[in-house]
């Protein structure tokens, strides 16, 4: 997960705790390429149906936030190329209090849906399923007869070629050499595959952070044309794992779809483990290039020793940190040492460590990754030092 990936994370599932009183709080989702002064007059046309609303309080209130909304939007000379999202409301708690919040989202990825929504609460789930599978990895489902190159993206997959070949199938050799024919047809086919492979290194070879690339079609075809050796050596490292289909084309893009979903999981659950791993044997080497701890860690950031900081995904909300006088364990919302059976005075209260971190992480042009906790590693990570540890540039003294 990126840094901008948890911020997002982090942004919903405050948004996700948010109640309104009445039907009052304001979802607004504009596609990507959707003109943005459609969605403002619609916004404007609302303003006039919302002097329908019996309650003053929230007629008011559903009022104000359309008009928030309205002059957040003016701000944008166009739509951005992945759409956006805007969420207001009136979250004051207290009958007759106004506390006004509106949050304007632009998303990791194209938005393909158009939203308009008075409710109680937010509508997330959009957002939500874009931050389900983030990373891109390349397609390519390849047949004597036909090839598609996509990327996929979770759930969603994008056709960038699609290729049919001139090899014919299977005939009578008409009393010619059925040797003869054999070999005309391997021919055909090993240039059909050459140009498949061009075009995959054309559109796979320039994806930036590209995870990795899912192989698949009906039969020995796929084996074939990976043996021909036309695709770049660099895609051929990034193939995670080769995928049986029935079918090409569309029918066999969904099949592929769906068998590939394993293969992903464990491409980045073992990119993470890895990195884990490594984390760990450097943490127990006694001049180990790593080190551990929210207060630690801190210090070091200040320094411009880290150079990549490891935060975990459960410190997406604000904590206290507690630290024990006589053995140095930092623990997070808990006043008792478990190994001292000793009393805990606050270090830090109420902080969000994961913003306080990385913000320092930015000024000093440390990398940060987020840590997933799905994984035992990954949960050892979290319980070992709040969730907080860093490679290390060097040793301080």
């Amino acid at each position: 997960m990126t840094q901008q990936e948890f911020e997002l994370k982090k942004k919903l599932k405050y948004l996700g705790s948010l109640k309104g009183r009445h039907t009052e709080f304001i979802t607004v989702y504009i596609s990507a390429g959707y003109d943005m002064n459609k969605t403002i007059r619609l916004l404007s046309e609302e303003i006039g149906t919302a002097s329908n609303i019996k309650s003053k309080a929230t007629k008011k209130h559903v009022t104000n936030s359309l008009e928030k909304i309205i002059g957040e939007l003016r701000l944008f000379k166009k739509t951005p190329d992945n759409g956006l999202a805007v969420f207001c409301g009136n979250i004051a708690e207290g009958v007759g209090q106004t506390d006004y919040l509106i949050e304007t989202i632009i998303p990791p990825e194209k938005l393909s849906i158009n939203l308009y929504r008075c409710s109680k609460t937010f509508v997330l789930e959009p957002l939500l399923d874009l931050l389900e599978h983030h990373d891109t990895y390349g397609i390519i489902l390849v047949d004597r007869r036909d090839a598609d190159i996509g990327t996929l993206k979770g759930r969603r997959i994008e056709i960038l070629n699609s290729l049919d070949s001139m090899v014919p199938g299977k005939f009578r050799a008409g009393g010619q050499s059925a040797q003869r024919f054999e070999r005309v047809i391997e021919g055909m086919a090993q240039d059909f595959y050459k140009k498949v492979s061009e075009a995959a290194n054309k559109e796979l070879g320039d994806i930036e952070n590209l995870k990795g690339i899912v192989l698949g079609g009906p039969g020995p075809t796929k084996n074939d044309f990976l043996d021909a050796g036309h695709l770049r050596p660099e895609l051929v490292k990034k193939i995670l794992g080769i995928v049986d289909t029935g079918y090409t084309g569309k029918s066999g893009i969904d099949e592929m779809l769906h068998k590939s979903d394993d293969i992903i999981a464990e491409s980045e659950i073992i990119q993470e483990k890895k990195l884990l791993e490594k984390y760990f044997e450097e943490i127990s080497k006694k001049k180990g290039l790593a080190t551990i701890g929210y207060l630690h860690v801190k210090d070091l950031l200040a320094q411009g020793a880290v150079e990549l900081l490891l935060i975990s995904e459960k410190l997406d909300q604000p904590v206290s940190i507690y630290v024990c006088e006589q053995c140095g364990k930092e623990y997070i919302d808990e006043k008792n040492c478990r190994r001292c059976e000793m009393a805990l005075e606050p270090e830090a209260e109420n902080i969000d460590i994961a913003d306080e971190l990385t913000e320092i992480a930015n000024t000093m042009g440390t990398s940060v990754e987020i840590i997933g906790t799905s994984s035992q590693l990954g949960l050892q990570f979290y319980k070992l030092g709040v969730g907080i540890g860093a490679f290390l540039r060097y040793k301080p003294k």
